[in-house]
């Protein structure tokens, strides 16, 4: 995962292991003002920096790769990850990965306009 600034657009790049042919499916959406911020599967609050959030799930899609006789950790990366040089992003912090379902928050300064696009090898959300 990285994050990047360009121009009137941060950029945040997610990146897959192939293990099929093309990225999981996904969905990206602001998550209404009214609703908590909860850890999928256990539902704990997540404290995150921002005022709005823009929330990433990709599904089948998982850390650690449980097809083989041995786990494998495929994301060793920060839970949370500070965006210092970004002009809207916040922070970026992993709120699940239960059940085939990993989700992200995006957590941005305010609601902008945000694109997306996928690829073979990952998804691109540019917020701007």
């Amino acid at each position: 995962m990285r994050i990047g600034s360009h121009d009137c657009v941060d950029r945040v790049e997610f990146a897959f292991r192939k293990t099929e042919p093309g990225p999981p499916g996904f969905d990206v959406a602001y998550m209404p003002a009214d609703q908590a911020l909860v850890e999928d599967g256990s539902g704990a609050p997540i404290t995150v920096d921002g005022t709005a959030y823009l929330v990433v799930r990709f599904e089948p899609a998982a850390t650690a790769d449980l097809s083989g006789d041995q786990f494998v950790r495929t994301y060793t990366g920060p839970r949370r990850l500070p965006a210092a040089d970004a002009k809207f992003v916040r922070e970026i912090v992993k709120s699940g990965d239960f059940e085939a379902v990993l989700t992200w928050v995006i957590a941005v300064s305010e609601q902008r306009p945000f694109r997306t696009t996928a690829s073979d090898s990952g998804l691109v959300v540019e917020i701007g």
